[in-house]
């Protein structure tokens, strides 16, 4: 094969589609099925959802869509106008043709989505038992999602884009986030950690090579205590601090209904308060509000409160709706909506003592 010099090589990459960011994550199929909050044979008690064994459940006919957080975030990502790409893993099979079909319909750069052709190899699901206007609980499968193999990966070209954004993965490679951790040091990359639960319980140590390097960390206020190692009565503003010491440029911490909280490196506390919305599903909105706010932060030169309101707008509209990515707005459709609500963002650094949540 011809090596190619310099200036080839230069002029190759300057004809390859230019990438804002690329989503790493699960590509997956979503199948939601609403179920009564109240019937003979199923029920929610004290934050349980109860089935008795053995019977049948009327529900309506199930939704199928297409989930995970690579494929959320790199579909809304597209949606706000940015040049998005996806590192993933799906299967030669109906689920992975129907993850590349959204793939493509939202015009998100498939080159890093790895297809496994083996006989064994099966495109990730999930199963939603949803009960609207309470929680849902996930079946899931990761499939093959939880597979990457980083030896197939053009990190050449993952170089080049400005922005990655890393959500719930697995690879074949231990060493996965000195990987990245070393990618985004050499060449200057912004970086986006939305870690998993699987991800944070394997603990600080495991994740601090790419913590080091993060500019925007955003955890719910579960996952923020785990790996800070916070009590259940921890107000959630020390938990902020906690994990804005760790390092990242901006910090925030989502507690549902009780709003969302932020820290910058200058000094800044912010705090937004949820919009108050019928839900009908609340997968997907964790993904939806990081995806919309690291999007205004790359569009509007990182102006904070004005990404807090478009990304909790976008939330409530994907809450409202079955599917992760239903819902999804662009930017200038947002910042019409806003014009509507009075969506406050207050400054926590000018009253310290107002919240305190735990």
């Amino acid at each position: 094969m011809k090596k190619l010099n310099n200036a080839e090589s230069q002029s190759r990459q300057a004809a390859e589609p230019a990438i804002d960011i690329i989503s790493i994550g699960s590509a997956v199929q979503d199948v939601f099925v609403n179920l009564p909050e109240e019937a003979d044979n199923a029920f929610v008690r004290s934050n349980h959802l109860c089935m008795f064994l053995g019977s049948k459940i009327n529900v309506d006919y199930p939704l199928s869509e297409i989930g995970g957080g690579g494929t959320n975030t790199a579909v809304n990502f597209s949606i706000q106008g940015l040049k998005a790409a996806i590192l993933s893993r799906i299967a030669n099979d109906k689920g992975g043709e129907e993850v590349l079909s959204r793939l493509r319909q939202y015009h998100v750069n498939t080159e890093f989505l790895q297809i496994d052709s083996s006989s064994q190899a099966r495109t990730g699901m999930s199963v939603i038992l949803n009960v609207r206007g309470q929680d849902r609980t996930v079946l899931v499968n990761r499939g093959v999602s939880h597979m990457i193999n980083f030896e197939e990966v053009n990190w050449d070209r993952v170089a080049l884009a400005k922005w990655i954004y890393i959500g719930a993965f697995g690879s074949r490679t231990e060493n996965h986030f000195e990987i990245l951790s070393d990618i985004v040091k050499a060449h200057g990359t912004n970086l986006v950690f939305n870690p998993s639960i699987a991800q944070i319980n394997k603990g600080l140590s495991h994740l601090a090579p790419i913590i080091a390097e993060t500019e925007i960390l955003v955890m719910n206020r579960n996952e923020a205590a785990t790996l800070t190692q916070s009590s259940r009565t921890e107000r959630v503003t020390v938990i902020l601090e906690k994990l804005k010491d760790l390092g990242p440029k901006i910090a925030i911490v989502t507690h549902g209904r009780n709003g969302v909280f932020a820290a910058d490196d200058k000094g800044g506390r912010y705090f937004v308060s949820p919009l108050e919305v019928e839900d009908s599903c609340t997968l997907g909105a964790g993904d939806a509000f990081t995806s919309t706010f690291t999007a205004s932060i790359i569009k509007d030169d990182w102006d904070i409160p004005l990404a807090l309101q478009r990304a909790t707008v976008n939330a409530a509209n994907v809450v409202q709706n079955p599917g992760a990515q239903i819902g999804l707005e662009p930017i200038e459709r947002l910042d019409a909506y806003l014009e509507d609500l009075n969506l406050e963002v207050e400054d926590l650094s000018l009253n310290s003592v107002k919240h305190s949540i735990s």
